[in-house]
Formats: structure tokens, C-alpha cells, sequence
């Protein structure tokens, strides 16, 4: 009885360190996995905050409405000519949605709360820099389900930021150190191949 006993423990005893190792072994493997994935680049989506612009709803070249929405430009290519390329969305408020559906006859419903356009060309304001650098984007017309609304000159904003050991590349925050750097060497009259290449991997995921 005593033997089965010891026999029973070691059995049990042996399970357990077993149990132990294997643990440990997950843990290693999981930490691996995570530390592989935070290290592999991703594509930054890097969208400005919400700005209020003021557009004019139009018909038949004649303004008929104040549209006052916000937009956003998210970023999708930097150009070595100094200038960004990115998709605008203008957000439509109700009451300018019901204009719209007015003026075409049509249902408030075909009428979008969003409009959206892609390959927008932004330029950097003169002589702008941390800590609000300004994205001029040029006048353009947009149609809304059947109706144009017309945009003057728009101006988006981007934080500035300085680098620093706490930036983690492929991020928000390394676009916005990057596109300071850029203002930079802008108003010193310098060329940033460097900068403008690094942001295009940020923006697309590339490895460097």
C-alpha cells in the first residue's frame, strides 16, 4: 500500500512538473509570437481631425446653400515634388442633405451623409510648421446625388512633433514627426528624399 502510495506521488509529482514545463513552453512561444508581430510593419492609415469647411451647394452655377460639414484628409502618398496625396470624406448634415434632396427630388434617404474622394493632391501652407502645420488643399466640385456642392480652398491640420526614443515606427505619431521634419527642411530650402521615402513605407507597411 505504502509503495502504490510513493508510486501515485511521483506519478502525480512528475505530471506536474510536466505541466510546469509546458507552460513555461506556451508563455516563450506566445511572448515570441507577440514580440514578432509588434516588430512587423503595418500600414499607417494616418487621417487628420475633423476640421469644419464650408462649402456651397450649387445649381445651375448659382450658390443656393451654405453646406457646413467637416472633412478629414487621410494620407495615402508623399511626392517628391513637396506635395501629399490622400482621400478627403466631407461629412453632410442633415439639413443640407434635405436641400439636396429638395433640389434633385429625391428622397432624403438617396441622399449620402458622406462623400468621399480619393487622389486629393494637399500642399504644404508657406511657411508652415510645428506646432500646427497647415495642408492646403485646392478649390474642387463634388457631386452629391445629382447635385454639386463647391469647395474653396480647404485647410487641414496636422500636429506637429518632435522624434524621440518614445515614437514607435509605423505609427500616428512617427507620420507626424515625419511630416514636421518635412516643414523643416522646406523652410531651409533643403530636399527631403529621405523623409519623403521613409513616410511612403510608413504609410504603405514596407519593411525598411
Amino acid at each position: 500500500m505504502e509503495a502504490n502510495d510513493q508510486m501515485r506521488s511521483k506519478t502525480m509529482t512528475k505530471f506536474a512538473m510536466n505541466m510546469v514545463a509546458l507552460t513555461a513552453c506556451l508563455f516563450s512561444w506566445s511572448a515570441s509570437s507577440l514580440a514578432q508581430d509588434a516588430d512587423q510593419p503595418k500600414p499607417v492609415a494616418y487621417k487628420t481631425a475633423p476640421k469644419l469647411v464650408i462649402a456651397k451647394l450649387t445649381n445651375a452655377g448659382a450658390d443656393v446653400y451654405d453646406v457646413r460639414g467637416k472633412v478629414t484628409f487621410t494620407l495615402t502618398a508623399a511626392n517628391s515634388d513637396d506635395s501629399l496625396v490622400g482621400t478627403i470624406d466631407y461629412t453632410i448634415p442633415d439639413d443640407a442633405r434635405q436641400q439636396i434632396a429638395s433640389l434633385t427630388g429625391r428622397p432624403i434617404t438617396n441622399v449620402p451623409s458622406t462623400v468621399r474622394q480619393t487622389g486629393v493632391i494637399a500642399n504644404f501652407q508657406s511657411g508652415t510648421g510645428a506646432p500646427l502645420i497647415h495642408l492646403e488643399i485646392s478649390p474642387m466640385e463634388l457631386t452629391v446625388a445629382g447635385a454639386n456642392i463647391r469647395f474653396n480652398r480647404m485647410v487641414v491640420d496636422v500636429n506637429g512633433r518632435e522624434g524621440g526614443p518614445s515614437i514607435r515606427k509605423y505609427s500616428p505619431e512617427e507620420v507626424e514627426v515625419l511630416l514636421t521634419v518635412w516643414t523643416r527642411q522646406i523652410n531651409n530650402g533643403r530636399q527631403a528624399r529621405g523623409v519623403i521615402s521613409r513616410l511612403n513605407r510608413a504609410i504603405n507597411g514596407e519593411p525598411e
